[in-house]
């Protein structure tokens, strides 16, 4: 789990500094583009997001840089919000309806069983709040559908509260320069390389203990 992350996590962050590079160089020529001007496209960017939560793996952190320059970083990271809290919704919704077997359709059945005794089987909001920083939003909303009781109202506020935070960091910071995006991203892998049994440990150990 811990090398396909790392795997993962040099991906999205070889994607986001190439997005940011791209967005930048060619701000002008993309606000010229009408499918992605106005309304229309942020409607589109909002969709793009919720797609990429309801089926898994597709990662959208690339699209924010454009997202910025097309609409500013406080309007692209609530969009991003907006679409991530959507999208998590419905797959919470799906895991609930449909079960395990109509989920391992969209998710990877391994990922499933690998966070399913990761994860809290009964309302701990707070733990699932602080999941969010190193967990995927695709992956917990499904394993939390699945195998918990949370409450819908509460798994809501809580995914909210776990995004909003990590929705801004990666607005503003597509407007670093490259050198601060490569460093944070190197930071970003050596937390994953040496620290994430710790976290995962730590984790597993609150959900047990803390059960409501």
């Amino acid at each position: 789990m811990k090398r396909k992350l790392v795997v993962i996590i040099i991906i999205i962050v070889i994607l986001f500094i190439i997005s940011s590079y791209f967005s930048s160089k060619y701000a002008e020529d993309l606000k010229s583009i009408i499918l992605i001007q106005g309304i229309f496209g942020q409607v589109l960017y909002i969709i793009i997001m919720i797609t990429a939560v309801v089926i898994a793996p597709f990662e959208t952190l690339p699209f924010i840089p454009l997202a910025v320059k097309l609409w500013g970083a406080n309007q692209a990271a609530l969009f991003s919000i907006l679409g991530w809290t959507i999208g998590a919704m419905i797959a919470f919704g799906l895991a609930r309806q449909f079960g395990r077997r109509f989920v391992c359709r969209l998710v990877n059945k391994y990922d499933i069983e690998e966070w399913k005794g990761f994860l809290p089987k009964r309302n701990i909001f707070w733990l699932v709040v602080l999941a969010r920083f190193i967990l995927p939003v695709d992956i917990i909303s499904y394993v939390i559908g699945l195998f918990t009781k949370m409450h819908w109202a509460s798994y809501l506020l809580a995914t909210i509260l776990g995004i909003v935070p990590f929705a801004f960091i990666f607005a503003y910071g597509s407007e670093l320069p490259i050198e601060f995006q490569i460093i944070a991203g190197l930071f970003m892998l050596i937390i994953v390389i040496f620290k994430f049994r710790n976290f995962k440990e730590y984790f597993r150990g609150k959900f047990k203990s803390r059960e409501l």
